[in-house]
């Protein structure tokens, strides 16, 4: 079997956006925009992990507070299901980096208001690197 470049060029890395306030949602967006990424948004965790489960995800930006089900369970679900999955959680919560790491399994935690910076080296050091 030959290895085709083609075919492996075409295959973009996906991202799961998990968020329930658009306006964040259309920051990330934008942000990311310039890369070749493809962007799947889900509104809650429910959401996120059935579409975690029927696609081959890349990587997971999560909200910690969403309505039905919060980030605090859905991220703890998708280590469950792949703890090799990156999560960077994004958010307002006032909870220390270490117990997050600790208690639901994410790997990176950046607080709103958004350090672009930060979050576009952390995009670089998981999927481009």
């Amino acid at each position: 079997m030959k290895f085709n470049f083609k075919d492996q060029a075409k295959k973009k890395k996906k991202i799961l956006i998990v968020e329930d306030e658009p306006m964040s949602v259309m920051l990330i967006q934008q942000i990311l925009k310039n890369y070749q990424f493809e962007l799947i948004v889900a509104h809650n965790g429910f959401d996120a992990i059935e579409k975690f489960k029927a696609m081959e995800i890349s990587l997971v930006i999560m909200d910690l507070y969403m309505p039905e089900m919060d980030g605090f369970e859905a991220s703890k679900q998708i280590k469950a299901i792949s703890a090799n999955t990156p999560i960077i959680v994004i958010s307002t919560t006032s909870i220390a980096e270490a117990d997050l790491k600790k208690d639901i399994g994410i790997d990176y935690f950046l607080a709103k208001p958004l350090n672009v910076t930060k979050f576009k080296d952390f995009i670089h050091m998981l999927l481009l690197a």
